[in-house]
């Protein structure tokens, strides 16, 4: 009896030596730079001879430690920094870097699937180490336990916060400009800037043409949006009847009240959000309710070249900007959200145009 638990135990202990690591996983200890700049020695010494610098946030997999110093591979070598700079993290997976949550609310399952359980909520904005991904999920170090969150709620940069200005409101309609969006939305910024100007005053003082297109053997002819109204702003929207003024026509009369201010046409979106970042509300030129332009129509302006017009042009003052959303001040339909993805769709269709009441 005893020489058969003697062979079964000789057998166990050769199992346990060829295959060490069935049912778990080696922990490895991961260092992450918290420091600018850390110098990488040749030796764990600080006299020793610097053969080259890691940065803040870079990780590196610890291959032993030595008193203070830890063993990295660095440029196909061996070498040392100092465990004062770094943070020190074992894990049996490897550190992929942190992430943010994207959205107000984001579960923390305990498995890679819906149907696992929910063992917590992440906030928008809020920070997580991650360890790598199965399938579209993204393992994380919640409360000291590895769980999972979706991928597609995660990213590697912090979403911006919030800004929004406060900006009065009026609405065209009611101050009797049932086609006056233009100067209307110059009104409210400029009384953001602390310039309070009456909506006649600005009617009077924009360039307008008064007239509506004319139609001769099929043509029509008509002024030129970029330097006039097409059209009188107190009358009705309508096709070849009061139709509008681009950001080059209405900027003389921005500028008579904010020199500042700017025609950033051409620049995308993203110029948009940084003229609100920096404190300044933006007219953009878009469609009403930021729906897909229709019914293009067009005229010969005066310099004998097309202009093509649609029949649901608006514009509008956005005045704040979060991570997702843009909001607006519409003096049609009144203060709203509109998602960066709508916005960016109808603002390239639509040319791009914005002027920044700085």
């Amino acid at each position: 009896m005893k020489t058969a638990i003697k062979r079964i135990l000789a057998v166990l202990l050769v199992f346990a030596l060829v295959f060490p690591a069935i049912g778990a996983e080696a922990a490895t200890t991961y260092l992450t730079v918290t420091t600018d700049v850390l110098r990488v020695r040749e030796k764990p010494s600080t006299t020793s001879k610097i053969i080259g610098k890691v940065t803040r946030g870079t990780k590196h997999k610890s291959l032993g430690k030595t008193g203070n110093w830890y063993k990295i591979s660095y440029a196909s070598k061996t070498g040392y920094i100092h465990a004062d700079y770094v943070r020190a993290t074992t894990s049996k997976y490897a550190p992929t870097g942190t992430r943010y949550a994207t959205v107000d609310t984001l579960n923390v399952r305990t498995g890679p699937s819906t149907t696992s359980k929910s063992v917590g909520k992440l906030s928008k904005g809020t920070a997580v180490e991650s360890y790598g991904t199965s399938g579209s999920w993204t393992r994380v170090l919640y409360n000291g336990s590895y769980r999972f969150v979706a991928s597609k709620y995660l990213s590697k940069t912090k979403p911006a916060a919030t800004k929004k200005l406060n900006v009065p409101f009026y609405n065209q309609f009611s101050l009797g400009y049932p086609s006056g969006c233009e100067f209307i939305s110059l009104k409210m910024a400029l009384e953001y800037k602390k310039k309070v100007v009456s909506a006649k005053s600005l009617y009077t003082q924009m360039p307008k043409s008064m007239k509506n297109a004319t139609q001769k053997n099929g043509t029509y002819y008509w002024a030129d949006p970029e330097k006039m109204f097409t059209g009188d702003p107190a009358g009705k929207l309508d096709y070849y009847r009061n139709w509008g003024i681009y950001p080059k026509g209405i900027l003389p009369l921005a500028k008579k009240y904010r020199s500042g201010s700017v025609d950033i046409s051409k620049q995308g979106a993203s110029k948009v959000e940084s003229e609100i970042r920096n404190g300044n509300p933006v007219i953009v030129w878009a469609s009403v309710d930021f729906k897909t332009p229709y019914g293009y129509f067009s005229w010969i302006k005066p310099d004998g070249k097309k202009f093509t017009g649609y029949r649901n042009y608006h514009v509008m003052l956005v005045t704040g900007v979060s991570s997702t959303h843009f909001y607006v001040n519409d003096p049609y339909r009144g203060k709203y959200t509109v998602s960066k993805s709508a916005f960016n769709s109808v603002f390239n269709k639509t040319g791009q145009y914005a002027l920044s009441v700085r």
